[in-house]
């Protein structure tokens, strides 16, 4: 690929990783709503709604770190260009503060944020559906 392409690609990819953000956060807010307007239903229904709504969780965050996995591995090939000498590949990486000639990698403290983001979704979503109180009970 050349330097032109992989930019491109990077482009789209922080495109479709806004919209998995943005999928994520609106969900917790439907996945409230939902568990809100299923609270008189049988228990039965309510677990069947919160598996959907776990499984949901667990594929837009498997979705969102993939994308976020391509990002880095494609930075760190337009990192690998930079340090065989392209003018493009460099000023980008300089732009961006990437290592040149060096992998590039998520940073722990994001990975940490999203394991604990994850955790607060699931932990709110099994909460909700099984165990909240609405006042109108």
């Amino acid at each position: 690929m050349s330097e032109i392409e992989l930019l491109t690609s990077m482009q789209a990819n922080r495109a479709i990783f806004v919209d998995y953000v943005l999928v994520q956060t609106l969900m917790a807010a439907v996945i409230v709503y939902i568990a809100y307007v299923f609270r008189k239903l049988p228990m039965m229904v309510k677990a069947a709604a919160m598996v959907g709504s776990v499984i949901s969780i667990l594929l837009v965050t498997f979705f969102a770190t993939g994308t976020q996995t391509v990002f880095y591995a494609t930075a760190t090939t337009m990192s690998e260009m930079a340090g065989n000498g392209s003018e493009i590949a460099t000023s980008f990486m300089n732009s961006v503060d990437f290592p040149v000639g060096e992998p590039v990698t998520q940073p722990g403290w994001m990975s940490a944020l999203s394991l604990i983001q994850l955790v607060i979704n699931l932990g709110i979503t099994v909460y909700v559906y099984m165990f909240a109180t609405w006042g109108d009970e």
